[in-house]
C-alpha cells in the first residue's frame, strides 16, 4: 500500500513539473463585468411566464368563471432587481501554441419568488489562429450572438426566437477571414423537452446521441449573415404498460430537425437584424411545440411520435446612440404535426395526445417598440409591449391543426433601469 501511495505521489511532482514547461503565463487577466438591473412590469392579462412575471411568453387563453367573465384578465404590477448579473473572464494562459482563456457568467433569476444563484454560462475556450473549441455552457448555437433582438424583456424575443443555455462541445472554423464554419454537439440539462414524464433531459439522455449542428456564417465591417441546420433524437419511453398491466421494454424514438436563416446590417447608428427558424420539437428552447403520440398498440402500450411544426420569425430594428430608438416585430405560425395523431378519445369527441408547450396556439405575433437613453455606464429604458395570441382546437384528422382560434392580447409597459459595469 505504502508503494501505491510513493507511486502516486512520485507521479504527480513529476506530471505537475512537465505541466509547467507546457503551460505559460502571458499577462494573465482577470476582469469582471455585468450590470444592475432593475425592472418596472405592468400587465393588462396573466401570461404563461416565468420567474414571476420577469420572463413573459404569451397571454394566457381565456378562463371563464361561474358569471363568464375571464379570470385570466387580470392586471397586474411587479418590480424587480434579480436579472442583475455579474461576469468573469480569465485569459493569457497558454499550452503550446493554444490560447486557453474560461468564462462565468451568473444572474439571480433561478427560481421564481427565490432569487437564487443561476448559472448563465460557463465555458472554457482553446483557440488557434483560425480554430476555436468552446466546452461548458454557453447559448444553444441556434441562438445567433452576433443577430438577436435587442429588447429589454429578458425573453430576449420569445417566442419568436430561441432561448436556450445548453452544455455543448462547439468547434468554429475560420475558412477565410470573413466566413466561418461551426459544428456543436449538444446535451440538455436545464432546457429540456416534454414527455411522460414531464419535463426532463432525461428522454434525450436515453437517446444517447448529441443534438447535432451545423452552421455557415459570414460577416464583415457592415453584414452577418448565416444559415444552419440543426438535428435531435429523444427517446420519450423506457417502458410501456399494455393489456392486464404488463410491462415492455421500449426504445422508441423520435428524431426532429430544424433549419434557421438570419441577417444583420449596421451602419453609423442603424442596425437592421432579422432571423426566421422552422423547428420541430424545440419546446426545450422556450418556444411553442413538442409532439404527440402519432400510434398505439393496445395489447403492448407501444408508442410511435410525430412531431409539431412551427415557423418562428423576427425583424428588429434600432436607431441612436445617446437616445436610440427601436422596434421589433415577431410573428409564430404553428403548422401542426408531421402526421396524424393516435385518436386517444372517442369518434365522436376524437383528441390526441401532446407532450408539447402551447399545442393549442395557432399564432403568435408582437409589436414591441423601444426608447432608451443611456449616459456613460447609466441606461435608462421604456419599452412597450403588445403580444396577442389566438387559442383553438387541434383538429386530429387534419395532423393536429389548430382550428377555429381566436385571439387574446396583453398590454405590457416594461421601464428597465440599468448601471453597467
Amino acid at each position: 500500500m505504502k508503494k501505491v501511495i510513493l507511486f502516486f505521489i512520485v507521479s504527480f511532482i513529476a506530471g505537475s513539473g512537465f505541466a509547467q514547461q507546457i503551460l505559460t503565463e502571458k499577462k494573465v487577466n482577470l476582469s469582471f463585468s455585468g450590470f444592475v438591473k432593475n425592472d418596472f412590469i405592468l400587465d393588462s392579462r396573466r401570461n404563461a411566464e416565468a420567474v414571476d412575471g420577469l420572463y413573459t411568453l404569451w397571454p394566457l387563453k381565456p378562463q371563464l368563471d361561474a358569471n363568464g367573465e375571464d379570470i385570466n384578465a387580470q392586471p397586474s404590477a411587479r418590480m424587480f432587481c434579480i436579472s442583475t448579473r455579474f461576469a468573469a473572464r480569465l485569459s493569457g494562459l497558454e499550452i503550446g501554441k493554444t490560447k486557453v482563456g474560461s468564462y462565468v457568467e451568473l444572474d439571480f433569476t433561478g427560481n421564481d419568488a427565490a432569487n437564487s444563484v443561476r448559472f448563465r454560462h460557463a465555458y472554457t475556450t482553446f483557440t488557434w489562429p483560425k480554430t476555436t473549441i468552446l466546452f461548458g455552457r454557453t447559448w444553444h448555437p441556434t441562438f445567433i450572438e452576433k443577430v438577436f433582438p435587442g429588447v429589454m424583456a429578458l425573453n430576449t424575443g420569445v417566442p419568436f426566437q430561441v432561448f436556450n443555455r445548453s452544455e455543448q462541445l462547439r468547434l468554429t472554423h475560420h475558412l477565410t477571414d470573413k466566413f466561418d464554419v461551426m459544428a456543436a454537439a449538444v446535451y440538455q440539462i436545464n432546457y429540456i423537452n416534454f414527455g411522460p414524464d414531464g419535463t426532463s433531459s432525461r428522454y434525450q439522455r436515453d437517446a444517447l446521441i448529441p443534438n447535432l449542428h451545423l452552421q455557415f456564417q459570414y460577416y464583415d465591417a457592415n453584414w452577418v449573415a448565416g444559415a444552419g441546420v440543426d438535428w435531435k433524437v429523444i427517446q420519450p419511453r423506457r417502458t410501456t404498460v399494455g393489456t392486464g398491466g404488463k410491462t415492455y421494454v421500449t426504445t422508441e424514438k423520435l428524431g426532429t430537425m430544424a433549419a434557421l436563416a438570419y441577417l444583420k446590417y449596421t451602419k453609423g447608428k442603424f442596425e437592421f437584424k432579422a432571423k426566421s427558424m422552422y423547428g420541430q420539437n424545440v419546446s426545450e428552447s422556450l418556444l411553442p411545440g413538442g409532439y404527440a403520440i402519432a400510434s398505439k398498440n393496445p395489447q403492448t402500450g407501444f408508442e410511435t411520435y410525430t412531431p409539431t411544426n412551427h415557423l418562428y420569425s423576427f425583424v428588429n430594428l434600432m436607431y441612436g446612440d445617446t437616445w436610440k430608438i427601436g422596434i421589433l416585430a415577431g410573428y409564430m405560425k404553428s403548422m401542426g404535426l408531421t402526421e396524424n395523431p393516435w385518436n386517444s378519445g372517442t369518434t365522436e369527441k376524437p383528441s390526441a395526445t401532446f407532450y408539447a408547450r402551447g399545442a393549442d396556439v395557432d399564432v403568435c405575433w408582437r409589436i414591441s417598440p423601444q426608447l432608451t437613453w443611456k449616459v456613460k455606464n447609466f441606461m435608462l429604458s421604456w419599452e412597450p409591449e403588445v403580444t396577442s395570441a389566438s387559442y383553438g382546437t387541434n383538429d386530429v384528422m387534419d395532423k393536429g391543426k389548430v382550428k377555429d382560434a381566436e385571439f387574446v392580447t396583453n398590454f405590457r409597459s416594461l421601464v428597465t433601469v440599468f448601471y453597467l459595469f
